[in-house]
């Protein structure tokens, strides 16, 4: 299990897995902080009884204040989207941040076509989010490189329609499908709840929406 006196800064909590993930927290009675930049809001978000955070993840300086406010164990989980220099700066500076202030977990959400699942993408997806993907890489290896307990999920593709046969971890990069943007929250919060996940690579997909690239199996990670 997790550390249960942990706070978790959820980045991006007004995004559907975002929220979905702050949800699960506060029903399982863990300390959880929501964390926004400008211009991203949610009106359901509003009525959970958490403290709220914006700052522009941009701006290093605006990063290290938010960790300096929540001293203690703390726990971060980036739903970071959007631009290009979101994905890249948005998230690098909060890895160094986080490296430098004894973050206990560090969970990055990224993209399937990242990494070493690059040849399990279509070339043509790849052209048309090459630099989201490129942008998520850079996070990848700075995140890779610190002493952090990282964990790295890439999800398939974000859909709004439900799912056909539940969300699911996949250990290997050779996965390929969607998943319900609700549904990436439910796994990133099994994966915040198990150490065994700690410096793990894992896809995010909907058992009834992927296939594996090589033809084998579709087998759920092991938390």
């Amino acid at each position: 299990m997790s550390d249960s006196a942990a706070t978790t800064l959820v980045i991006g909590a007004a995004t559907d897995p975002g929220l979905r993930l702050v949800q699960l927290l506060v029903r399982d009675g863990q300390p959880v902080v929501g964390v926004n930049w400008p211009g991203l809001q949610s009106s359901t978000l509003g009525r959970l009884d958490i403290p709220l955070e914006r700052i522009d993840l941009l701006e290093r300086a605006e990063v290290d204040a938010l960790l300096a406010r929540y001293p203690g164990p703390l726990a971060v989980v980036c739903f970071i989207g959007g631009s290009p220099q979101l994905n890249s700066q948005g998230n690098l500076n909060l890895i160094h941040a986080a490296a430098g202030a004894g973050v206990t977990r560090f969970i990055l959400t990224t993209s399937i076509g990242c990494g070493d699942s690059s040849d399990s993408v279509d070339p043509f997806v790849k052209a048309f989010i090459g630099k989201a993907l490129k942008a998520k890489n850079w996070a990848e290896r700075a995140l890779r490189a610190t002493e952090l307990p990282w964990t790295i999920i890439r999800s398939g593709g974000l859909t709004l329609r439900p799912g056909r046969g539940g969300p699911m971890l996949v250990d290997s990069p050779h996965v390929i499908g969607y998943i319900n943007r609700t549904d990436l929250g439910d796994v990133v919060f099994q994966a915040l709840q198990s150490p065994r996940c700690i410096h793990r690579v894992l896809a995010a997909v909907d058992s009834g929406k992927a296939f594996h690239v090589k033809g084998e199996p579709l087998v759920p990670a092991e938390l």
